[in-house]
């Protein structure tokens, strides 16, 4: 006989392959759209049912477009121009590729439907 928690382990674990399976017979270019749509349901099926505040914290911290950085350094590097040219040089340098990171990023991300 098996106890409640091992049978509810048991549950969750069939759940979570039936749902892998269903992520990996979608089309490839939709599968990283789907992993993080489901992602984003199981955290907040926690956090509706009052669960762990990491899970809360999990999902507000997202990875910070290369665009928002771009645009901090090239900001930063006007400023520190008259002062320090090369450094402000690097980091004008630096800014661009992240600007044009994050733009082709962000292009390439609304391209797909």
């Amino acid at each position: 006989m098996l106890t409640p928690q091992l049978d509810s382990e048991q549950e969750i674990e069939r759940l979570v392959r039936e749902l892998g399976q269903i992520v990996r017979c979608a089309d490839p270019e939709k599968q990283d759209d789907l992993k993080g749509f489901a992602s984003t349901l199981v955290d907040q099926e926690f956090v509706l049912a009052g669960g762990s505040t990491r899970i809360a914290e999990r999902q507000e911290r997202r990875s910070m477009n290369p665009l928002a950085v771009g645009l901090g350094l090239l900001v930063l590097g006007a400023g520190l121009f008259i002062f320090v040219p090369a450094v402000a040089l690097v980091l004008g340098i630096l800014g661009l590729i992240g600007v044009v990171w994050g733009l082709g990023r962000s292009t390439n991300r609304n391209s797909h439907p």
